[in-house]
């Protein structure tokens, strides 16, 4: 036990020394733990922390109680495991699709979601397909400029962590009618990509043919949210008003998706992610969301659908 706190308990009297005898016990079973917390600043109780809750009504917990004095706060916590960064966060070498990816900015740090891989013409170079506001800044990046994974916000270095140079981007308008949110960035020659691997997902088969129809199942693996399935619940949306740093964006021919049980289908980080059906086939690319809506109250999200980007950007799927 802390002996610092053994100080302090000595200090403040015999309820105290109750606490600080009762930490110093000697666990007889890996399924709980003891400390130190307080009400107050010097009302200090013994801290029961239990990861199995047959204990909560125990003998085990009774003894602990006595000794303590009663002066104790039992709380079941259960299981816990390691936070460490998901991998859609962290760095991916060889780059998979759904990692976090970005711009540079000086004094701005930022991340999306890399959507896929894609060729232009008959070219055997390989381009991130992502939004424009991921890879472009809102047509404010110069062409040229490089990509990084994983982008700032998570860690990615400026130099070390380079991937790609933003080739095109379709241009977001506030004053016109917007129908896509994309840009491609050109894989550096040294870079390796995992080009039809969704983790945790599966295999990339292709491009959906058709459109998609309310109540179809869908899927996505993104940078925030990392595998989340939902459902469309619209399509063909006209009027669809963005909010962006540049001005209020409207969008027509939108889809738009709730996510599955009582989870959202993305949150911000999420934009850029590609979107596949059940039979894996890519459908659209998503680039916004709101937090109300959805049979569920977890909010919508809305893609472009991915032949609009395609046919935009003038690319196929890798």
């Amino acid at each position: 036990m802390n002996k610092t706190f053994a100080v302090r308990a000595a200090a403040g009297g015999t309820a105290s020394l109750a606490v600080a005898s009762a930490a110093a016990l000697t666990r007889v079973a890996p399924s709980y733990f003891l400390g130190v917390t307080a009400r107050g600043k010097k009302n200090y109780r013994l801290a029961v922390r239990l990861q199995d809750r047959a204990l909560e009504k125990s003998e085990l917990v009774d003894r602990i109680a006595a000794r303590a004095k009663g002066e104790l706060d039992v709380r079941y916590v259960g299981r816990i495991r390691a936070r460490a960064k998901p991998w859609y966060r962290s760095k991916q070498r060889p780059v998979l699709i759904g990692s976090s990816t970005g711009f540079l900015a000086s004094g701005f740090i930022m991340a999306g979601t890399l959507g896929c891989f894609v060729r232009s013409g008959s070219s055997s170079a390989l381009y991130i397909l992502s939004n424009n506001h991921v890879l472009a800044d809102e047509n404010r990046y110069p062409k040229g400029g490089s990509i990084v994974q994983p982008g700032t916000l998570d860690g990615g270095s400026p130099t070390a962590d380079r991937v790609a140079k933003l080739t095109r981007f379709v241009r977001l308008d506030p004053g016109q009618t917007n129908f896509v949110d994309c840009a491609i960035a050109k894989l550096n020659a040294a870079i390796q990509a995992d080009m039809h691997k969704l983790k945790g997902i599966g295999t990339l088969a292709g491009q959906r043919s058709s459109d998609l129809e309310v109540g179809d199942v869908v899927h996505k693996v993104g940078r925030t949210t990392g595998v989340r399935h939902g459902r469309v619940t619209a399509f063909e949306l006209d009027g669809v008003a963005v909010e962006y740093d540049i001005g209020v964006i409207s969008f027509d021919n939108q889809i738009e998706i709730e996510g599955a049980g009582n989870r959202s289908f993305s949150d911000a980080g999420d934009s850029g992610s590609l979107i596949v059906d059940d039979h894996m086939l890519a459908a659209a690319l998503l680039f916004a969301g709101g937090d109300h809506g959805g049979s569920n109250g977890k909010g919508l999200t809305y893609a472009n659908p991915i032949a609009a980007v395609l046919q935009a950007l003038k690319v196929k799927l890798a």
